[in-house]
């Protein structure tokens, strides 16, 4: 996603009106820069509504209200790009149940490995891990 940023930025049809609270408001004005940079084309729109006019690629098809929002309730005073890329990425990850073509899990699992770097979901819970034959066997009954 940060590779990718604004270049990959998706311009909706129709804008969408973001209704925030006071704090979630001045948040996303205060930062609309590094928003901008990471996809997202916000403008104000009075009181403590926003118009959203562009978002990420990758959230094409999410509840980009609820992005938003998320968004600037979220860490974005202090670790600004980081957490809107974070929250982003959590957004239009796979989801469990989520349908997938096998050729998709394929290119996953192979990114995944051939990328060491990439261990943990945004939030730290893993998202692979190594087991032993001997752990294998033991879950199909093979060791006693």
């Amino acid at each position: 996603l940060r590779e990718q940023a604004h270049e990959e930025s998706q311009q909706l049809l129709a804008p969408l009106n973001v209704s925030l609270s006071r704090e979630e408001y001045a948040a996303v004005m205060d930062h609309e820069a590094e928003l901008r940079q990471a996809g997202f084309e916000i403008e104000d729109f009075g009181g403590t509504t926003v118009l959203v006019r562009g978002i990420p690629m990758l959230l094409e098809g999410c509840d980009i209200a609820a992005a938003v929002q998320e968004i600037a309730g979220g860490e974005i005073a202090t670790e600004r790009m980081e957490w809107i890329y974070a929250s982003t990425a959590c957004r239009a990850a796979v989801k469990a149940g989520d349908e997938s073509r096998p050729e998709e899990l394929q290119r996953l699992a192979e990114r995944i490995l051939v990328n060491k770097d990439i261990r943990t979901c945004p939030h730290g819970r893993p998202v692979c891990f190594e087991i032993t034959r001997k752990e294998l066997e033991k879950q199909f009954g093979r060791l006693v």
